[in-house]
């Protein structure tokens, strides 16, 4: 394929090689629909996977898909929360012609093929619960319902359900746009799972207490092994939600629970910051499961690790078949991905169907920008529609660098408080994609509406949030990590830790400098680790030991021509103290010093 032919065929797919906006380049499609291609990508900057959901070319005209797209961008971009599937950037690729929506590469399988191999532990079954819960309860504080909650849309990592994440929120519905769900008055979803309202009972009313239902459905399939049967014709999936389906499988610690999310009526549920707290009543034998951190005098143990929250079987190495939906709108994918299931899934609507507001602020469309030669307008607060007919976007070949630059330049420059960092993590002339570190979104927010104003489109910014006692390591890298270029760089093994697990890492990029690595602990207790650091060719190594502690750490490498000794604490320090003593040598001793950091998060 040359770069001026546009893939016209839904059966070779976009080749590997292919890049998208200057920011994506394919790297292997993962599965395909009716309608769409899911693709494994890599962002060319750091070279991070993700996964991207394009478009198929005779589809660029269809508003229904289009309004999916939007619908996904929307529902994902305003839901920073680790059970949910993160989402990147929406826009249009300008060669190609084709819409596309970027997102977190998870690389695992679905709950749905775990239990084809039996069910789930009970203690397993709770920290799904909560793990689920909570990610549902954070899209409903943000207006989102998710309206498709099945074992088919959670992914479990490495078959552990402390890691699960919800995907494929393509039907959502906002409550807080004020519009009407983009099927209508259809149904959409998988109607086994359906809840009551959503297949005509109750007024047709979707709420979130219909993802209640929805996930009531889904706890008695991991905890049985076998799913209600709640499907049929039309008049038998309305006449099985008329009343409480027989629960007399249930464990009788979660069966009182059950009850009352599966009640036909939705003012009888309770809610999903219900569900997420819940604990039994009766006890319930847990883990000796230790809280995880970093704690260099720590001694790693040698017995066994804590409960993995894995059902008592080995994984099957082999893929399993997957159909293709289509009937309802869903369209499944399931790849079998070095040793583990890379799953994404295509969400389709009937043709026909009203197309949705663009997605809100903060992490929103891109507008594709058209033919002609003048510069892109500032959009308003709600971002323009996709075009009906995509078109190339214009080539000025010699501003386009210079217009990537200036981009850089305005969000480097960019002033939004004490506790407020932000760096381009990728950059092209029409699209951006940002990461940030800020103990509250408020800031981002008037950054994402400064940004949209000055640029003429809006940037994908993703927020990691960090604690206030954090606040002044943040203040410490808008000091001395907006240089990018000469940064270190960091390559973690993960980002979200649970007891028993090691973090294992790499430092590049730093030349000739003195490299120190800090840990900045939830509580604003800055550690050096930097004796954990193993030479490498071209690289630093390390790996942190475990302590009992949990909450968002920030890891912080900084590079200086010489050794600083503030850096080099003995002890832990407050990070007001220990930062201000940092800047303040390399100030009187004149020397320049660079950061980079990274977020990661331990979990119970």
């Amino acid at each position: 394929m040359t770069p001026n032919d546009p893939i016209r065929s839904s059966y070779r797919g976009v080749p590997p090689g292919t890049r998208l906006n200057g920011i994506y380049e394919i790297e292997a499609m993962i599965g395909a629909g009716g309608m769409g291609e899911v693709y494994k990508c890599r962002e060319i900057q750091t070279g991070a996977p993700v996964a991207v959901k394009m478009l198929l070319p005779d589809m660029v005209d269809n508003e229904a898909a289009l309004g999916l797209f939007r619908r996904e961008a929307a529902a994902l971009h305003n839901l920073p929360h680790d059970a949910i599937v993160r989402y990147f950037l929406f826009t249009v690729e300008p060669v190609l012609q084709r819409p596309y929506l970027a997102m977190e590469f998870v690389n695992g399988r679905s709950l749905s093929n775990m239990l084809d191999e039996g069910p789930l532990s009970f203690e397993a079954l709770l920290k799904l619960m909560h793990r689920v819960g909570s990610g549902l309860q954070a899209a409903h504080e943000h207006g989102i319902i998710h309206r498709d909650v099945s074992p088919d849309n959670i992914i479990v990592p490495l078959d552990d359900v402390r890691r699960a994440k919800i995907i494929d929120f393509g039907i959502a519905r906002s409550t807080q746009l004020g519009d009407k769900t983009i099927i209508g008055s259809g149904f959409a979803g998988k109607d086994n799972y359906a809840s009551p309202e959503q297949v005509g009972l109750y007024g047709n009313d979707v709420t979130a207490k219909s993802d209640v239902y929805s996930l009531g459905l889904v706890l008695f399939h991991a905890l049985t092994g076998q799913k209600l049967d709640m499907g049929g014709s039309q008049f038998q999936l309305v006449e099985k939600r008329r009343r409480v389906p027989d629960l007399g499988a249930v464990d009788l610690r979660i069966r009182p629970l059950l009850e009352r999310m599966l009640q036909p009526d939705p003012a009888l549920r309770p809610t999903m910051a219900e569900v997420a707290n819940w604990t039994p009543t009766a006890p319930v034998q847990a883990s000796a499961t230790p809280l995880y951190g970093f704690d260099p005098l720590a001694r790693p143990e040698t017995g066994p690790s804590a409960l993995r929250d894995r059902t008592d079987r080995t994984p099957s190495t082999a893929q399993r078949p997957h159909s293709l939906w289509l009937g309802a709108g869903v369209a499944g994918l399931l790849l079998l991905l070095g040793g583990g299931y890379a799953f994404y899934k295509l969400v389709w609507s009937a043709p026909g169907v009203a197309a949705l507001p663009p997605p809100p602020k903060l992490a929103g469309t891109m507008t594709p920008q058209r033919i002609e030669p003048a510069p892109p307008q500032p959009g308003s607060q709600e971002p323009p529609k996709l075009p009906s007919q995509p078109t190339v976007t214009p080539s000025p070949a010699l501003d386009a660098p210079g217009r990537a630059e200036r981009i850089r330049r305005y969000v480097a420059q960019y002033a939004g408080g004490d506790c407020f960092f932000i760096l381009p993590v990728a950059v092209s002339p029409s699209a951006a994609v940002i990461e940030g570190f800020g103990a509250s979104t408020a800031p981002f927010d008037t950054f994402d509406k400064a940004f949209r104003r000055e640029q003429g489109f809006e940037a994908s910014v993703g927020v990691r949030q960090v604690t206030q006692a954090q606040c002044p390591a943040v203040k410490f890298l808008s000091q001395v990590g907006s240089d990018q270029a000469r940064a270190p760089r960091i390559n973690l093994s993960a980002t979200e830790l649970k007891a028993g697990e090691t973090l294992t890492g790499t430092i590049e990029n730093f030349a000739n400098r003195v490299v120190e690595l800090l840990m900045v602990s939830d509580r604003g207790e800055v550690q050096s680790l930097s004796y954990l650091l193993k030479p490498g060719t071209d690289s630093l190594s390390f790996t942190l030991p475990t302590a009992r502690a949990t909450g968002p750490q920030l890891l912080l490498v900084v590079a200086a021509p010489r050794v600083l000794d503030s850096l080099r604490q003995p002890r832990p320090m407050a990070a007001d103290t220990f930062f201000l003593q940092a800047l303040s040598e390399a100030q009187r001793g004149n020397t320049t010093i660079t950061a980079a950091a990274r977020y990661v998060l331990l979990t119970n």
